[in-house]
């Protein structure tokens, strides 16, 4: 037996499976695409016609100049944000407003409001009456009422022509819309409305308007800072006076006159004093080093000295010595110790010896004498750099003083300096009131409705639903956790593939005219290799069959449990159709009922549940008489008996595997029906006295979770998994109609179709 050992690879992305899971959910599209188009439709006929009036206008970041002067009052900024503060003042209150007044928009049927409530008409007759009340007291006063109530009559009048343009502004804002043309300074004021020709005058007189309250808030500007200027100019002339006088008194007190580097005698003192320091100890560690080496040698290894043999004496005094022991040395080798030119060459050796010693003594006594003063050298300049350092020091805390007064006092100077020349430059340019802002195109009268579009609103819905309906597709497809195909079998879990038995509503569409007119009885789903042994769902089952004997390569399995993750999977329907399918390979099968939790098996051969396996395992009754022949050839079965209060502990009995041990000896193959891998241990027991295990999914229902907690339990009773079959699987969602569809029409004799039942219970075949 070779094991399953699945190749690893890549799953390649295709079109067509995104193309199936768009055809799975088309209706959700179909739907999400009409809605918003029948929507669209239904507001574009109801909408009243919309035109727009456009005015375009330029905008320039600085004023038009005469002189080349910058005025005072504009603000460094980047230019994005200065044209963002016009595209916002072009929408403000403010200038609605003042187009409001100019066009008495409130007497306008289109800004007519709807009909006041009685609380409105309340208040509106007390305002009336107050103002009429008002007006006639002034008129018995006299020709010439006093200032304070003309006043307040123009204060009543003015707070009511304000509550008149309250509720129109907000109106007057929302049909009002600033576009900015890219990469240019123009921008175009569009304005919609019901009417041309109030689309047409309102841009215009917005423009005209926008234009005057820039030059009057200029003109304000203007005169604010020639006021703050003018104070400030003030200020600043009498700090520059006392930060001249501090800084001339603090220089006095200090004898502080230049700080300048090539004017500080200090700091160039110092830095002499540092250079002689430095050459002081250059030349002292020089003398130094050549003191310590004489005075470490004597004798002739002073001699030897590089700086004692420089001296001419010395070198004379060597050589003379050189000689006179070269010639002692050959008269030794003639005459005896005593003899008078041996002792005159000895006395004259050791002459020389002490004129040598002598001259060495001088030379390293002057040596001494100029490290000496050498050292007393450094020790003073040494001195002197301190006392130097510590006036530097002294003069550098008061030079910090000294710069924070004297940049003071530029500083003042400059501000003063720069203040006093735009003082003047605002008195030349105030006179002159240009504006930066220009109407390049007056709004025209529109020749058609700008809204709506009808065409455009629905091709636009259209695509909108579009991209949702395949939006949502897809993300449904996302959060499906449900197992659909061989390949997430193969590649997910890494189990064997066996098969996959179709949904029986597939086929029943197509056969409805003729299940109509048929008269025979409804037969168990269970036994549709008996039935319909051409129909699709037969075929199924024996290409399930061709894979389970394949699945083992010495002898194919004789022992095999089938079971499912979960309830409901249709397990019973795969064992039965699967056991008849091995038998009519002419094989002797046997299925056994180990499901002693709900058993079924007895249901479908018509049989009752009295005598069974849980009464062989118990011991009341034997082996022979629970083994009952069906009515189709070569299959056994054994019914699953009482329902036993310990299933789990017979089931995992010596006992039954003895049983196993007698019946592989009679049949050919045994099918054995159990509970769900998961919630109940019955499976994980009979897994271990079986050659492998079979699982059952529902195609669309399984989470993948839950199959791969199956398969682990498996797994971890040592048990061999056969393979996995998909059940009830919707050929017309993914593909599967591909490949079955063409060959359904030629099942049955001379291409007759044959009929299928429902799967979606226990319906039976006609």
């Amino acid at each position: 037996m070779f094991p399953y050992v699945p190749i690893q690879e890549e799953k390649e992305i295709h079109l067509r499976d995104h193309l199936r899971v768009l055809q799975k959910r088309k209706w959700m599209i179909i739907a999400l695409i009409l809605i918003p188009v029948i929507f669209t439709l239904i507001q574009g006929f109801t909408t009243k016609p919309i035109y727009r009036g456009t005015a375009t206008l330029q905008i320039n970041v600085d004023n038009p100049q005469i002189v080349d002067l910058k005025e005072v009052f504009a603000i460094n900024m980047w230019a994005t944000d200065y044209y963002q503060t016009q595209y916002k003042i072009l929408e403000s209150h403010s200038l609605a407003k003042r187009v409001i007044q100019k066009m008495k928009l409130w007497e306008h049927p289109e800004f007519l409001s709807s009909p006041p409530s009685p609380f409105e008409k309340w208040k509106s007759t007390v305002q009336s009456t107050l103002l009429n009340s008002i007006r006639s007291l002034f008129s018995f006063a006299g020709p010439k009422p006093p200032s304070s109530s003309k006043s307040t009559l123009d204060f009543v009048e003015k707070v009511s022509e304000d509550e008149k343009e309250v509720p129109l502004v907000g109106q007057f804002i929302s049909r009002l819309k600033i576009e900015p043309i890219k990469e240019s300074r123009l921008v175009k004021v569009h304005f919609d409305s019901y009417s041309p020709e109030l689309s047409t005058r309102v841009p215009n007189l917005l423009a005209k308007e926008f234009i005057q309250m820039n030059l009057e808030s200029r003109l304000d500007t203007k005169e604010q800072a020639k006021e703050w200027l003018t104070k400030q100019l003030e200020e600043l002339r009498f700090r520059v006076e006392s930060s001249d006088e501090a800084l001339q008194k603090f220089g006095s007190q200090n004898d502080i006159f230049s700080l300048d580097d090539k004017e500080n005698i200090t700091l160039n003192r110092l830095n002499e004093l540092n250079e002689a320091l430095a050459k002081s100890e250059s030349e002292r560690m020089a003398k130094e080093a050549i003191y310590k080496q004489i005075s470490s040698e004597k004798g002739f290894k002073a001699v030897a000295l590089p700086s004692i043999l420089e001296n001419k004496l010395i070198q004379e005094l060597k050589q003379n010595y050189i000689q006179l022991e070269t010639q002692y040395t050959k008269l030794s080798e003639t005459f005896k110790p005593h003899h008078p030119e041996i002792i005159r060459l000895k006395n004259q050796m050791e002459t020389v010896e002490k004129s040598l010693n002598l001259e060495t003594a001088k030379i390293i006594a002057g040596m001494k004498n100029e490290y000496e003063s050498s050292l007393r050298k450094e020790s003073l300049i040494r001195n002197a750099f301190a006392e130097q350092k510590h006036q530097a020091m002294a003069m550098q805390q008061k030079s910090i003083q000294y710069n924070i007064l004297k940049r003071e006092a530029e500083t003042n100077k400059e501000l003063y300096k720069n203040l006093l020349q735009r003082v003047k430059e605002l008195g030349i340019s105030a006179g002159f009131h240009g504006s930066n802002i220009q109407i390049v195109d007056y709004s025209e009268k529109p020749k058609g409705p700008y809204k709506p579009y009808h065409q455009r609103k629905v091709l636009l819905a259209a695509v909108i639903g579009l991209f949702l309906g395949i939006g949502f597709t897809f993300l449904l497809e996302y959060f499906d956790n449900t197992v659909k195909t061989p390949e997430e079998v193969d590649q997910r879990f890494q189990l064997p593939f066996l098969g996959s038995v179709p949904e029986i509503s597939c086929e029943k569409r197509n056969q409805l005219s003729e299940r109509k007119s048929s008269s025979r009885p409804f037969l168990p789903v269970e036994l549709v290799m008996c039935n319909q042994p051409r129909s699709i769902l037969a075929e199924a089952y024996r290409n399930i069959r061709t894979s389970l004997l394949l699945s083992f390569s010495e002898r194919p399995p004789q022992r095999i449990l089938v079971t499912s993750p979960s309830p409901l999977q249709g397990k019973t329907t795969t064992l039965i159709n699967t056991a008849i399918s091995l038998s009519q390979t002419g094989a002797r099968v046997l299925i056994i009922d180990g499901d002693m939790r709900k058993p079924r098996i007895h249901k479908v051969f018509g049989d009752r549940n009295r005598l069974g396996l849980s009464d062989c395992l118990s011991g009341g009754a034997e082996l022979t008489s629970v083994i009952r022949k069906s009515e189709i050839k070569n299959i056994y079965y054994i019914p699953a008996g009482p329902i036993p209060p310990n299933p789990s502990e017979l089931l995992g009995s010596a006992l039954f595997r003895e049983m196993m041990q007698v019946l592989s000896q009679r049949f050919d193959h045994i099918l054995i029906d159990a509970p769900p891998v998961l919630g109940f241990a019955d499976s994980i027991v009979l897994s271990s006295a079986v050659d492998g295990v079979i699982l059952v999914i529902l195609f669309g229902k399984t989470q993948k979770m839950v199959l791969q907690r199956a398969k682990d339990g498996l797994l971890n009773a040592n048990a061999k998994i056969l393979g996995v079959v998909i059940n009830r699987v919707n050929m017309d969602l993914n593909g599967y109609k591909d490949y079955y569809g063409p060959y359904h029409y030629y099942y049955g004799e001379e291409g007759k179709r044959k009929e299928l039942p429902y799967a979606g219970g226990r319906r039976a075949f006609s």
